[in-house]
């Protein structure tokens, strides 16, 4: 079991790694004020109205008048400034030294469970009282 948790909480920060370090762009298409379509990694598609009947819909009276239809764009960029690894260069003395330190106050303070050999002994039975028997008493 613990096996079991330790792989899925390494694959699961391996993954969040890979979407931080991710950047995509979120495309959008919006008609008449509304979204009409929604992509990631390409572009939108067009909807098929002419800017006349959009500003029919919209019935504007002004000279200049904007078109409708527009392609927004939104780029979500990743982080790069993850950092590498560092390597430690150790000498002999300094693994010898991990190795005893290790031995020592991790794997010979481990609990250990104590298999008793009696577990399914019954004592004899007792016929008579040795003590009374033989009249020895200690004080």
């Amino acid at each position: 079991m613990e096996k079991f948790l330790h792989k899925i909480l390494s694959f699961s920060l391996a993954f969040i790694v890979l979407l931080s370090s991710f950047s995509f762009t979120i495309n959008k298409h919006v008609c008449g004020g509304k979204i009409t379509n929604i992509t990631l990694f390409a572009s939108a598609d067009t909807c098929d109205m002419e800017i006349d009947t959009c500003n029919k819909n919209k019935k504007e009276t002004s000279i200049e008048k904007e078109p409708c239809c527009k392609d927004i764009s939104q780029i979500i960029q990743g982080k790069d400034n993850n950092q590498q690894a560092q390597q430690f260069n150790l000498n002999i003395q300094q693994i010898q030294f991990i190795q005893s330190f290790v031995y020592s106050f991790i794997v010979k303070f481990q609990k250990t469970t104590n298999i008793s050999t009696n577990v399914h002994y019954s004592p004899p039975l007792v016929y008579k009282n040795v003590q009374t028997l033989f009249q020895v008493f200690r004080i």
